[in-house]
């Protein structure tokens, strides 16, 4: 390849290069949610099985009300999803993949469709946002209590206390991670 040709990768490798290592500050929009909020206590029993030394039926039992609070919690999430992620107004959607809508539109490098930024960046919640989202963190942290409630009973008292310092420590994160999630109008001053 000659130095002509070699030219323009060299700086496509150096755009590309300058564009990913952007710093948070510099990207628009609000950073993605902590994803400590997304666990619950008995995924961290069951993720610290060793730990507590639970046995087969203990693990069996708390896998299934791990797999009932999740059915239980993912309508929560979902409408998280909606408040952090709002649908787009009708045309603002994501411009369609190659083979679908319309076959003259202009076409990027290697036959792709030409990039298109996004419509508009996620911007800081509303205080009505604010506030359906730490309703639905409330509701799953609710569910989440009542279910290690249930499989705590299941625990002799050595693995009691093993487990309640795992979950005091999640919760202390988790409510850290729900601060943090605050607008910065709302966040007290340092």
């Amino acid at each position: 390849m000659s130095p002509r040709q070699l030219m323009p990768w060299l700086l496509l490798v150096g755009l590309v290069t300058a564009c990913a290592s952007s710093s948070p500050e510099e990207r628009p929009g609000r950073p993605p949610p902590p994803r400590i909020l997304f666990q619950s206590p008995l995924a961290l029993l069951l993720e610290h099985h060793e730990e507590l030394a639970l046995t087969t039926d203990q693990l069996i039992q708390v896998g299934q009300r791990e797999e009932a609070l999740e059915v239980t919690n993912r309508p929560l999430r979902e409408q998280l999803r909606q408040v952090w992620h709002p649908e787009p107004a009708p045309g603002e959607g994501r411009p369609r993949g190659p083979g679908m809508g319309n076959r003259n539109a202009p076409v990027g490098l290697g036959g792709r469709p030409q990039y298109r930024p996004p419509a508009r960046p996620l911007g800081p919640l509303s205080e009505e946002d604010l506030k359906r989202q730490q309703a639905l963190l409330q509701a799953i942290e609710e569910n989440d209590t009542a279910a290690y409630r249930d499989v705590e009973a299941l625990l002799d008292e050595t693995q009691k206390g093993k487990a309640q310092a795992l979950v005091a420590k999640q919760r202390e994160e988790r409510q850290r991670a729900r601060e943090s999630l605050q607008g910065p109008e709302t966040q007290p001053a340092p």
